[in-house]
């Protein structure tokens, strides 16, 4: 079985058996985004933010999937789940003292916690952590590098992260946007089918992911080896029951006559760079461009919409979307790649990017009031936010068809040096991508 068709049908059994959602993904087929974004970042060892109501299968959803794709037992990932909560400290998280030694010998020996060993960190309600404590996580999220009192940690290979993000209520803070921002992607759970409602009320049977008894044994392993010197040591241990746990998923599921193969870590990194491999088309790449400049104020260095009112550029994104971050450009390329590669393409189109851009870009950056205020009253089947970065995206699409051979041009004439062109096409095309490149002469 090649490994595309292993990880469909991983996506195909996911979707099936361990999250019931009902929100809608489409590009060239229709998938359920939470289980194709969740697989995809589990792939890539990338970040994933999810929003929802209370109950609505965020943490479930990724502990299953994560278990699931990374073979794991759920009880594993339950124990080193960070949940966030405003006593929530680094010493709880991160790593303690031996006290023992400090008693008797008077050393600071550092003994690291199991959550920096896990191969995916899972944070619960993230928006309850409080501002001030939001910052320890920055570093260990962007590059999984884990510090406390003076030690490092610097991980070989990167993990996935997941974190879930409740609707604000009394007890929910801010996520700072540098936080926000080492986030690849952010998903919404939606409201259910009546009928997978109905299962949902039942219960979702996970039992197929269970193995306290390994799970404990994996703990224990790692709290005896948690010297900072022992970490390859762990790692090595971790990966072999991946190995073996993998197993007895496949075997478990071909007891109730479901074939599934789940890639091992060779074959894992295998797709990565075959995912990294996939090109990118000409027109990808020239759309970029133009939504680029078309974001950046023109009045001043720094944005501010109260300045868009009368200015002659209001009907553009800029006046409706604060910016777009290079971390954002970095992951849309990883993230869009990633679904040409499911999809069976070779190359990225703007068709996986228009269905990938939203999630990539609506969590992490700002949206003038004008903007919501006219999204809020529209019926849609996502948020608010969601909705309004889609239709922002749609209509700088519009503008870029009526301009792509213009800018075709434009690059002939860089290419070329014909200055003469540039500027004749900044003249007669009202557009920030046009003034970009005759500021250059």
């Amino acid at each position: 079985m090649r490994a595309i068709e292993k990880i469909r049908n991983l996506y195909q059994v996911a979707r099936d058996y361990f999250y019931f959602g009902d929100e809608v993904f489409v590009c060239q087929e229709r998938y359920e985004p939470v289980v194709l974004l969740g697989i995809i970042t589990l792939i890539l060892d990338g970040k994933e933010l999810i929003y929802g109501s209370y109950g609505s299968g965020k943490t479930t959803s990724s502990e299953r999937l994560s278990s699931f794709i990374k073979g794991l037992p759920l009880e594993f990932l339950q124990a080193t789940t960070i949940f966030g909560h405003p006593e929530q400290t680094e010493e709880k998280i991160k790593a303690t003292l031996d006290l023992a030694a400090l008693q008797k010998e008077g050393q600071e020996i550092v003994r690291w916690r199991v959550v920096p060993y896990a191969p995916v960190v899972i944070i619960d309600e993230i928006n309850r952590l409080p501002v001030g404590k939001q910052s320890m996580l920055l570093n260990e999220v962007d590059r999984n590098i884990w510090n406390w009192r003076g030690e490092t940690i610097i991980f070989k290979e990167q993990k996935a992260f997941f974190a879930t993000i409740n609707y604000q209520d009394l007890g929910t803070t801010q996520i700072i946007p540098p936080l926000l921002d080492r986030f690849d992607v952010a998903v919404e759970t939606t409201r259910l089918h009546p009928i997978r409602k109905r299962l949902v009320r039942r219960g979702i049977d996970d039992s197929i992911l269970s193995h306290k008894t390994l799970a404990a044994r994996m703990l224990n392993f790692i709290l005896s080896h948690n010297r900072t010197e022992q970490a390859e040591v762990v790692e090595a241990y971790i990966n072999q029951i991946s190995t073996e746990f993998k197993e007895q998923i496949e075997k478990r599921f071909s007891e109730q006559g479901i074939s599934i193969k789940i890639p091992r870590k060779e074959e894992m990194q295998e797709i990565k760079e075959e995912i990294e491999n996939i090109s990118v088309s000409e027109d990808v790449e020239l759309f970029l461009d133009y939504l680029g400049q078309e974001v950046y104020c023109q009045k001043s260095l720094q944005k501010d919409f109260s300045r868009c009112g009368d200015c002659h550029y209001k009907n553009f994104a800029c006046a409706d979307l604060y910016s777009i971050s290079h971390r954002a450009e970095q992951s849309l390329f990883h993230y869009a790649k990633a679904l040409a590669w499911i999809n069976g393409e070779s190359k990225v189109s703007l068709e996986h990017l228009q269905a990938i851009f939203p999630y990539v870009l609506w969590h992490r950056t700002s949206l003038s009031d004008e903007r919501m205020a006219k999204t809020r009253d529209m019926e849609k089947e996502t948020g608010d936010r969601f909705y309004a970065v889609y239709e922002i995206l749609q209509d700088v699409k519009k503008r870029w068809e009526e301009h792509r051979n213009y800018q075709i041009d434009a690059y002939m004439a860089l290419k070329k040096e014909d200055t003469k062109t540039i500027l004749s096409l900044a003249e007669r095309i009202d557009h920030p991508f046009f003034k970009a490149l005759a500021r250059e002469i």
